[in-house]
């Protein structure tokens, strides 16, 4: 089965992304070598650092040119953390963020943390294809699973950047013994820069990882029944990669070899190659395992490919609409709150057969009145300001709470002030970020404050500021300053008629400003936060009690 046929098959895939993803997009993004010579300039060592990597891949006579490179770099990187460290603790080096008190007390390693400094801020290339970029983020988008031996926040940055979505990203080992969803969710299986000591770089590192590395496959292949598995920006001879394809190869049942190579596909950077060459591999270094291959320089291509798969729901839809099935079941179920959980015309030992024969199903979750349905933004927006109350107040909460993070403005003063917030008994995690919410900005007057000088503009109505020919952005700000001083009725019909269906189509930059102008509209609708978040504090407090 080759990509075509995959997209067919049409099962989100599980995406491994190597560090040719990061050196295609992002610039000066060092290799292995130079980011230790960069460290090798800074420990005053007199020898030559290749002369240094020569003699330690001479101690590895019995292996090939790539294990001895990999040997020699680890060796090497345990050799620089060891004397950087000591030069910090000397007073000698400075690492930025980080004093002797901290790294001592938190047990951090100077070395690298000065790596995940490094790492943490990047730049994307100046001769980026931006349509390929944006075609990798639509394919992230529709990805089971993303696994990535890359420290850097990249790839989340991109998803969170480029969609609504907000996938669970976990480090090192964490995630890989939980039960999680096994839907959009980011395993950074080498540490991350957002947590420097999770870095997998020196001897150590690599021995507990290898240890555990059964863990990683484990997590892959309880996932590759009906789901193929894609590897990106990795060589054929990186360790990294044929250390999990081994670990494939002895845990993998023995089968038609055409099987194994339907479930793991493997992108190989071909420079020039602007065709798709296919090609089925049998390694017998691993195990005889056997993948298909594929050489091209035409990433583009197989990108969007892959963002054409549509199994329905997007992963980060379903992992949203598990979660809170599960969490209607068990907390609304066990207050006995459920006057209907499932609604369909057969029994539920019928449900598949009906599916499969094409006839409708209806399932609804909920009371007499409600579905419980997870709202995306836009339905979010229509639903609150043209109050159809859709959504329990709990689940419109709940959304309000995580959606984007602290800063984003997200309209629910309506629901704090009609509802006492303790009969919804809202996780703490929602109550915290809620909290978050108002500490950012809580009144009107906080709001409008925070515009920029060229939009605190004084008029009395809309027609005025459309009159002056503001570009759309501006035009939504000066309105946003002006909200006390339109007319309610002006300001509803604006909000209902053009402001809201604006919001489907504009841009991520004119929908910032549109979110202050509807989160504005709602704290002078429906009042202000500050007071209100008393009830959250004392909600949190009743809980602790429990």
């Amino acid at each position: 089965m080759g990509l075509k046929e995959i997209v067919q098959e049409n099962h989100y895939p599980i995406v491994f992304i190597g560090s040719g993803i990061e050196k295609r997009y992002l610039k000066n993004f060092p290799n292995w070598n130079s980011l230790l010579k960069g460290y090798w300039d800074q420990i005053n060592e007199t020898q030559n650092f290749y002369s240094f990597l020569r003699t330690l891949t001479k101690k590895h006579p019995d292996s090939n040119t790539t294990d001895q490179d990999f040997y020699a770099n680890v060796e090497a990187a345990t050799y620089i953390q060891e004397k950087f460290d000591d030069l910090f603790y000397d007073e000698q080096i400075k690492v930025s963020g980080l004093s002797i008190q901290q790294a001592q007390q938190n047990r951090i390693s100077p070395f690298k943390q000065s790596i995940s400094n490094r790492l943490k801020h990047y730049e994307l290339s100046d001769s980026i294809d931006a349509d390929e970029l944006a075609n990798f983020v639509q394919m992230l988008e529709k990805a089971k699973m993303i696994i990535t031996t890359n420290y850097d926040t990249f790839i989340q940055d991109q998803i969170e950047a480029n969609s609504d979505q907000r996938p669970s990203v976990f480090v090192g080992r964490s995630g890989l013994f939980d039960s999680n969803e096994g839907w959009s969710e980011i395993y950074q299986i080498h540490g991350s820069v957002t947590d420097s000591n999770s870095i997998v770089i020196n001897s150590k590192d690599y021995d507990n990882f290898d240890e555990n590395s059964v863990l990683v496959s484990a997590k892959i292949m309880s996932s590759m029944i009906d789901t193929p598995i894609i590897f990106f920006g990795y060589s054929m001879t990186d360790r990294n990669i044929r250390k999990v394809l081994d670990d494939f190869g002895t845990q993998l049942p023995q089968e038609d070899p055409r099987k194994s190579a339907n479930r793991i596909l493997i992108v190989d950077y071909e420079a020039g190659q602007n065709e798709i060459v296919e090609q089925i591999v049998q390694d017998p270094s691993l195990h005889q395992l056997t993948y298909t291959l594929i050489k091209t320089d035409n990433y583009k291509a197989i990108f969007n490919q892959l963002k054409t798969i549509n199994e329905g729901a997007t992963p980060y839809e379903v992992k949203k609409f598990n979660g809170l099935i599960k969490k209607l079941i068990v907390q609304q179920g066990q207050m006995g709150k459920l006057d209907a959980v499932l609604v369909t015309p057969t029994q539920l030992d019928d449900i598949s057969k009906e599916i499969d024969q094409g006839k409708p199903i209806v399932v609804a979750l909920g009371n007499e009145r409600y579905f419980y349905v997870y709202p995306d933004l836009v339905s979010y927006m229509k639903d609150y300001f043209n109050n159809t109350d859709n959504y329990l107040p709990a689940v419109a909460l709940s959304f309000a709470a995580h959606d984007g993070n602290r800063l984003t403005k997200t309209p629910f003063s309506k629901y704090l002030h009609a509802i006492d917030v303790k009969t919804l008994k809202l996780p703490e995690n929602d109550l915290e970020k809620l909290r978050n919410k108002i500490d950012t900005c809580s009144t009107l007057d906080e709001l409008i404050s925070g515009l920029d000088k060229y939009s605190q503009n004084t008029f009395y109505h809309i027609a005025d500021v459309k009159k002056q020919h503001y570009s759309l952005s501006r035009t939504i700000n000066v309105i946003t300053f002006n909200l006390r001083n339109i007319p309610l009725e002006e300001l509803k019909e604006y909000v209902l008629k053009e402001v809201l269906p604006l919001f489907e189509t504009v841009k991520s930059n004119v929908r910032t400003n549109i979110r202050k102008l509807l989160f504005g509209y709602d704290l002078l609708l429906n009042g202000d936060l500050k007071q209100i978040k008393n009830q959250l504090i004392t909600q949190r407090v009743e809980l602790a009690r429990r």
